[in-house]
């Protein structure tokens, strides 16, 4: 049994990733993936919310409490961190600098470089929902033990270096049709 229709084929040909020659199970877990991202979104774009800021911006909060240490972080380190290009970082990370919740500094090793740190009211932003994300982030990922979040932590970053290059492999015609419909 193929689980795809008769004379169309299967959406993938790896045998690694058939089961009895069937396209399904993979097809399923892909719908599996998707819902797990739009509610992943959903939960994101509702902590954003309740912070006065976009989606996208909120993770970006997120990035710079987790890498700003004592001094800031850069553009670059945020970018990277959050597998977004620094031309966007630094649209962002304007915005929220005028908004008043973070601050950017001149970077003392290269003054062409800033260094982005939250302000007292960005950390008042996340003080005020990371009670809600804890315990929202706790039901979510409430079925894994300590194994099933290490080995969950290892494919998911398997994934994301095979998803860059699958992307990669876009007809460029097809990869810029998001870019064109927006």
């Amino acid at each position: 049994m193929s689980g795809a229709e008769p004379g169309i084929g299967l959406t993938v040909g790896r045998p690694e990733l058939l089961r009895d020659g069937s396209d399904l199970a993979f097809r399923q877990m892909v719908s599996d993936l998707f819902t797990i991202s739009a509610r992943m979104q959903m939960v994101r774009d509702a902590i954003a919310e309740r912070m006065g800021v976009s989606g996208p911006q909120s993770g970006i909060l997120l990035a710079i409490w987790e890498l700003q240490g004592d001094g800031g972080v850069g553009v670059k380190r945020i970018a990277g961190h959050l597998h977004v290009s620094g031309a966007f970082v630094t649209a962002e990370t304007g915005r929220l600098a005028r908004a008043g919740i973070i601050e950017k500094q001149p970077n003392p090793a290269d003054r062409r470089r800033v260094l982005l740190s939250l302000t007292a009211a960005g950390r008042a932003a996340l003080r005020d929902v990371l009670p809600e994300l804890q315990r929202i982030n706790d039901l979510f990922f409430g079925s894994l033990d300590g194994a099933d979040f290490d080995a969950l932590r290892t494919l998911v970053d398997k994934l994301v270096g095979s998803s860059a290059t699958g992307v990669g492999a876009l007809d460029p015609a097809l990869r810029n049709l998001r870019a064109v419909r927006a």
